[in-house]
């Protein structure tokens, strides 16, 4: 099987990727023109679709804090300095929940053990894992990383995290700036805010950032600091009929099922469905849960874009969830507007994300179309272990423009 992305342009700069599975980041970065030297992440599950759809890539399957960075580089024949590029995104638990309330409670418990005052959030022990990316990126010298993360880190103490991370990246030798961007400015056909961090040890080298290519939706905000002034005319938003309304049916089976090989039995009727078809003979991971005649009855009762709480009382009785904490349990997407987040938990909430014509959820082919994966993207385990893959990743086609904006870095240089 011959290796993903490429589009037609020779691979000059390499890349290695950290937390990688399934491989939204490294098949944006293929597709602009990089290659996969190796990848590394601990879901065993996840890295057999990594292993399957980049088979060119050394990939490891292990606890990033075992990974001995000189092992690794005489594992694949390169030397400090060799490698490109280091991207990933490694969770980090502290961000979104960290305060002084709970650092001093980690102290008091003996979690924590601090030699001053002042604590800063890289020394949280659930961040041990932003910390082992920046001990890999020390250790690699690459001439570019890139970082990505939830976007709610912006928030804590008017910035502090970014700043901090700053620091931390500064101390080893690099240069770097945060943005926030959202995929569906991207062409993704989904509403999904990422944090990237691009840093560079390159002295002379400007950091870039990549510029809109699509507008933003009706009746949605994307706050302007997060959008560069575009310079040529933009697309619109992508949206769900586009991404998915020329799959064909799928097979209905049992959650043990994991692939059924389709044809396609329509032509193409939107330049995306072009795009993500191509290099694909057929459609994989296209397999719907079943459903219950009452859940079938339910999602045929509610509108395109609408939810639980649209719902008459009398069929909300039948399942006895309380309102005030389930008025999100289903949706139905949207045909005319980008989908909303598709979220990590997708594989147990799938009545989030309702088909707006068939009554059913959606597939795992058609999440990641939503995702931007394209259609010749294999995704490998059960069809559960699939779905959280899809969740997980980075949407291919928004890891692309980061990739594209960096190659322009390195070639800089």
């Amino acid at each position: 099987m011959k290796s993903l992305g490429g589009e037609g342009i020779s691979m000059k700069f390499a890349l290695i990727d950290l937390f990688a599975a399934p491989g939204g980041l490294s098949l944006g970065f293929e597709m602009a023109g990089f290659r996969s030297l190796a990848a590394v992440d601990v879901d065993s599950r996840g890295m057999k679709t990594y292993s399957y759809n980049f088979p060119d890539s050394e990939a490891i399957t292990g606890d990033i804090r075992e990974l001995d960075t000189r092992e690794l580089m005489k594992r694949i024949r390169i030397s400090r300095g060799d490698v490109d590029v280091v991207v990933g995104g490694p969770p980090c638990q502290g961000f979104s929940t960290i305060g002084r309330v709970k650092i001093a409670s980690l102290v008091r418990k003996g979690v924590w053990n601090l030699k001053n005052s002042h604590p800063r959030f890289i020394d949280d022990p659930r961040n041990i894992l932003y910390r082992e990316f920046v001990r890999i990126v020390r250790d690699l010298e690459p001439a570019v990383f890139v970082m990505e993360n939830v976007p709610g880190i912006t928030s804590y103490r008017d910035g502090e995290i970014v700043r901090q991370i700053s620091e931390d990246f500064k101390e080893i030798g690099y240069r770097t700036e945060a943005r926030v961007l959202n995929a569906v400015l991207m062409g993704v056909p989904q509403i999904r805010k990422r944090m990237f961090f691009i840093g560079t040890c390159l002295k002379d080298s400007p950091i870039l950032w990549p510029q809109p290519t699509h507008r933003e939706p009706a009746n949605t905000s994307i706050s302007p600091d997060h959008i560069m002034k575009p310079r040529y005319k933009l697309k619109p938003p992508c949206t769900v009929w586009e991404a998915i309304g020329d799959l064909p049916n799928p097979v209905t089976g049992k959650s043990r099922l994991s692939d059924a090989r389709l044809e396609y039995d329509m032509e193409p009727f939107a330049d995306y469905q072009r795009w993500v078809r191509e290099g694909s003979s057929a459609v994989h991971n296209h397999i719907a849960r079943q459903h219950s005649k009452r859940d079938v009855k339910v999602f045929s009762l509610l509108k395109e874009g609408g939810r639980w709480r649209d719902l008459p009382p009398e069929i909300r009785k039948l399942y006895g969830y309380r309102d005030d904490i389930f008025h999100d349990k289903m949706k139905k997407l949207k045909k005319d507007s980008p989908s909303w987040i598709v979220a990590a938990h997708l594989w147990r909430d799938g009545y989030m994300y309702i088909h707006p014509e068939q009554p059913r959820s959606i597939t795992v082919r058609e999440a990641a179309r939503l995702q931007s994966f394209p259609d010749r993207f294999i995704f490998q385990g059960s069809r559960t272990d699939q779905f959280r893959q899809v969740g997980n990743a980075v949407p291919p086609l928004l890891a692309k423009a980061v990739a594209a904006v960096v190659m322009e870095i390195l070639k800089a240089a």
